[in-house]
């Protein structure tokens, strides 16, 4: 493997494209508990960090999940006996901001920041990593989550995009094109879709850049016709507009969206035009019995939506490690992170082992390397095989 360096924290950034949703509530603290649940120990606070009602990326149904999965461990007794205060914290997309969110997390003694979305990271982690902090399931787009010993991540982020590529070619896509927002970040991300095609063996993907002003994305639709599968990494919104462009002027190419833009919120709006469309999550298809415990939690969240499932995965990982502890801290958190093995969050994803880190350089806490193909099949997102493991394409 010949990558520049950077190349792998940087091309997590067009992920962030994909992540662009509604709007939602202010920073909150709450137990989310039932008020006749007996408790044995002093509360502990863990914290839930998303962007909400800002100009840009929204994500309060992370918070929505956050709250959902506390609710669910409080009424199971809490962590070791303790009832679990929750902290929703909006950083608002804002490195200020952001910054009192880990300020806070410091200042309340929270034992965990857990799951959720940030564009911050970089901010963020070093304020918990000083403090002790763990952070379990963070979304791993800054060089701090992707390598402080504090962070323990639960997505495979960019690493996921070689896998979606080298999917595309097992398809027996022989032409491939990437459609993506012209920012500095789509190199990087072309170089990661280019290392999948070409363990593969598939030739190297023809670039789409997109101006981020485009509003009709006909020519783009065109453009991405002329090859026999599309890998998009766009927005919800802009996924759509590609996909019913393509159908309006007769396109007949398979879409390959990257992870987290291929969920119902798309498909109820793309509906037909994004037929056989697949991409790759690294926890079960949202219809497995694995997720009806999130689902008799939460009707208010979309659970397709991958940063809403990597928030309840990761309340999940935490009460799973911590079960028969008694002494909840962010040391204690740690520790049992430390030496946790063969956690799979409920069987929401394969089994991982938090002992070891990956080898690939800038990835060291990219611990969830498996993935699941996704595709849609008669309007429902249905899941393509097994997991399968990424670490091939990156080790050689």
């Amino acid at each position: 493997m010949s990558m520049k360096s950077g190349t792998f924290v940087l091309a997590a950034g067009t992920a962030l494209l994909l992540a662009l949703t509604a709007c939602g509530d202010d920073n909150t603290a709450s137990s989310e508990s039932s008020s006749d649940q007996t408790f044995t120990g002093a509360p502990v606070t863990v914290m839930t960090i998303a962007p909400v009602d800002t100009a840009a990326i929204n994500q309060p149904e992370i918070h929505e999940s956050a709250k959902a999965a506390v609710a669910t461990i409080n009424a199971a007794g809490g962590l070791g006996g303790h009832e679990v205060k929750l902290i929703t914290c909006n950083d608002g997309n804002d490195t200020n901001k952001a910054a009192d969110c880990a300020r806070r997390a410091v200042s309340e003694k929270a034992v965990a920041v857990l799951g959720g979305f940030t564009t911050n990271g970089a901010t963020i982690n070093p304020i918990l990593e000083d403090a002790g902090i763990p952070w379990i399931g963070a979304p791993g787009f800054s060089a701090n989550e992707l390598g402080d010993k504090n962070s323990y991540l639960l997505l495979a982020g960019g690493t996921s995009f070689a896998g979606i590529a080298a999917k595309a070619v097992k398809d027996g896509c022989s032409t491939i094109s990437t459609v993506q927002y012209d920012s500095p970040a789509t190199g990087h991300s072309t170089d990661l879709i280019n290392l999948g095609i070409r363990n593969a063996g598939g030739q190297p993907a023809n670039v789409i850049k997109v101006p981020t002003t485009t509003t009709d994305f006909t020519s783009v639709a065109k453009s991405a016709g002329e090859s026999d599968c599309a890998i998009l990494g766009l927005p919800n919104d802009q996924v759509v507009a590609v996909a019913k462009a393509g159908e309006s002027v007769g396109v007949d190419t398979r879409y390959y969206p990257l992870t987290g833009a291929l969920n119902e919120t798309v498909l109820s709006q793309a509906g037909e035009a994004m037929a056989g469309a697949t991409s790759a999550s690294n926890f079960v298809v949202a219809s497995d019995p694995a997720w009806d415990a999130a689902k008799s939690a939460s009707d208010d969240v979309d659970w397709t939506g991958v940063y809403n499932q990597d928030t309840w995965a990761s309340y999940q990982v935490l009460a799973d490690v911590m079960q028969g502890h008694t002494d909840i801290t962010a040391a204690t958190v740690t520790q049992a992170m430390e030496g946790a093995k063969d956690i799979d969050a409920g069987g929401l994803m394969a089994p991982v082992d938090f002992t070891v880190e990956f080898t690939a350089p800038e990835l060291n806490r990219v611990f969830n390397r498996n993935v699941v193909y996704t595709t849609v099949e008669d309007g429902k997102i249905v899941q393509d095989g097994g997991f399968e493991d990424l670490s091939p394409l990156f080790v050689q």
